[in-house]
């Protein structure tokens, strides 16, 4: 479970951004290339990765510090951790 902090968080960062995108002048010229977008996007992956592999490695130390038994892991958690392994 996302705690309301890591919400509000993300939506004070996604609301600066939109500011951001809707105070900039109308009239100014789009300086985006295509190997600009493919990096930004492949910095965002990563960061999303990295959340979610944190995530997931701290509520597994959660539930072991609580004395509950290991449970499986989801499909999504071990494509994460597949895909972390990778970078």
């Amino acid at each position: 479970m996302i705690q309301p902090i890591t919400l509000m968080g993300a939506g004070l960062c996604l609301g600066a951004l939109a500011l951001r995108y809707w105070i900039q002048p109308k009239d100014a010229p789009k300086k985006r290339s295509a190997e600009r977008i493919r990096a930004n996007t492949k910095i965002l992956l990563a960061a999303v990765l990295a959340w979610m592999t944190v995530g997931y490695a701290l509520q597994h130390l959660n539930r072991s510090l609580d004395g509950q038994h290991e449970q499986e892991e989801s499909t999504v958690e071990r494509a994460v951790h597949f895909i972390a392994k990778l970078l």
